[in-house]
């Protein structure tokens, strides 16, 4: 089959808006990133059956992950960068706790329209889990880069932390 009426419509061309809590994070560089990893158990020891069985398949892990090169460098981007850190009179710095409370995870969203459609991706109740690293150069941008994992929420297990959606685009 080849390229149909709706072709067009099904097309999404561009690196979209990244927002964090439903606030853009402003200018994003190179590619922004969403993916959902997962791993899935399937006993392939069965007698009499040369393979994996259909239907035997159980899903163990699953979550989505944003990526993001943020660089507008500022206080509330390097907050979410760093998970745990707290700012000071513009000096940020490990708050001290090791067990990040729950105010360091965000809800995570690359939006990008299409034709006539806004694909979104969500990574809920985010964290980055990315190294931080930043870079200073004579011709280019510091633009450090967040890799933020959706996490499981324990009062709502049936409600997963990441989605995608396709919906009209808004008028």
């Amino acid at each position: 089959m080849g390229v149909t009426a709706s072709t067009p419509a099904n097309l999404v061309v561009g690196a979209g808006n990244v927002l964090v809590d439903d606030v853009d994070v402003g200018a994003t560089a190179d590619d922004n990133v969403f993916r959902i990893e997962q791993e899935i158990y399937e006993p392939d020891n069965l007698n009499g059956v040369p393979g994996a069985l259909v239907g035997t398949q159980y899903k163990t892990r699953e979550e989505a992950i944003l990526e993001a090169t943020m660089p507008e460098v500022a206080a509330a981007t390097l907050a979410l960068l760093w998970p745990g850190s707290a700012e000071a009179g513009g000096t940020i710095d490990w708050d001290g706790t090791r067990r990040l409370p729950t105010s360091a995870f965000h809800d995570y969203q690359l939006d990008v329209p299409g034709l006539s459609n806004l694909f979104s991706f969500l990574a809920d109740d985010a964290l980055n889990q990315g190294n931080i690293e930043f870079s200073g150069q004579d011709a280019g941008m510091m633009s450090p880069r967040g890799e933020f994992h959706s996490k499981w929420d324990a009062a709502n297990l049936d409600a997963s932390p990441h989605r995608i959606i396709v919906a009209p685009l808004p008028s």
